[in-house]
């Protein structure tokens, strides 16, 4: 068995809830400071990271070590950018572990964002924060990274850094003086993938791969939700010598954490050599931050991981000739 090595994480889902915004002072977990201007509101936002409980003691809430065996699998989040529109408004790092898990990084002084806490579910680790915004229309969006961020110059937005996990977008109205609802779900930005399978095969013969498709915190993609740069691919160059059933084409990340398979066959008589690819795009199929460029640096290449296999030719039908012997009669 052949068994290569990945990176790729757990979907993501979001959803605006009510709660109140206030100001205060600039600092880590704290409210931010703004200045008095047009009617406002609050939106309150309540982000939901899928997760897994493998066992029923002791939850680590710290991310999935190289093991990958921790008491409860949480995203590998350390830092979530939130726009409105074009507009980066906040950015803050998170330290799940931490008593006071959001740390500010920038915050735009035409908002008031106060950060809340994340809390274990069963399935799910929960994060709030509220935005006082503006009376009106307003599309928001949450883009989360593997890695810390550092303020700009004299505090200005930083320079982000990692490969984005995932991203999700909502567009919402806020009223004066209440609190606003709505929902987004976060999607799970495909980047690497674990990928298992024989080396060879013989003809006619099929045999079985195993994959997990994963974010860059890494952490494996899970539902609800699409893949962010989905679907995910598989297929196998070059063509002619292989076929691939189901699935070759991956909308929808799992329900639940663990390998999924699928089933390569040589169907070639002369044999030869393939490699099998997983892949997504490079770039969101939605456009968050009203067009915001994606940069190499910044998003999955698209390709995910590939292994080799190698088919055997048809065996050939060598006819053999049996010289008889008459025995003379007595």
């Amino acid at each position: 068995m052949n068994i290569l090595k990945a990176i790729a994480v757990l979907g993501t889902t979001a959803a605006i809830v009510t709660a109140c915004g206030g100001g205060g002072s600039t600092g880590s977990g704290s409210p931010v400071t703004v200045t008095s201007g047009p009617q406002t509101g609050v939106l309150s936002i309540s982000f939901s990271y899928g997760g897994v409980n493998i066992t029923a003691q002791g939850k680590s809430r710290a991310p999935a070590s190289a093991a990958r065996r921790p008491s409860f699998i949480t995203p590998g989040i350390q830092s979530l950018a939130v726009y409105d529109g074009a507009t980066l408004i906040y950015v803050a790092n998170l330290n799940l572990s931490a008593q006071q898990q959001f740390s500010t990084v920038y915050a735009n002084s035409a908002y008031t964002v106060t950060p809340g806490t994340c809390t274990n579910n069963p399935t799910t680790e929960v994060c709030t924060l509220a935005i006082r915004a503006v009376v009106g229309q307003h599309t928001i969006d949450l883009i989360s990274y593997p890695a810390p961020q550092t303020a700009g110059a004299n505090g200005g937005p930083p320079a982000f850094t990692g490969v984005i996990s995932s991203e999700g977008e909502t567009i919402a109205n806020v009223s004066s003086n209440v609190n606003s609802t709505a929902s987004v779900t976060m999607l799970g930005v495909a980047s690497n993938a674990l990928l298992s399978g024989p080396d060879e095969a013989a003809y006619n013969t099929p045999v079985q791969f195993s994959y997990e498709i994963w974010d860059s915190t890494p952490l494996q993609i899970l539902q609800p939700g699409a893949y962010d740069n989905g679907p995910v691919t598989i297929t196998a160059v070059p063509g002619g010598i292989v076929t691939i059933s189901p699935p070759t084409s991956l909308a929808s990340p799992p329900p639940s954490p663990g390998p999924q398979s699928f089933t390569v066959t040589c169907t070639n008589a002369n044999g030869g050599s393939v490699s099998v690819v997983l892949q997504a795009g490079s770039q969101p199929n939605t456009p968050y931050a009203s067009g915001l460029a994606h940069t190499t640096s910044n998003y999955s290449s698209g390709t995910l991981e590939e292994a080799q296999l190698s088919c055997d030719a048809q065996p050939a039908n060598v006819p053999i000739t049996v010289q008889s012997h008459r025995t003379a009669p007595r």
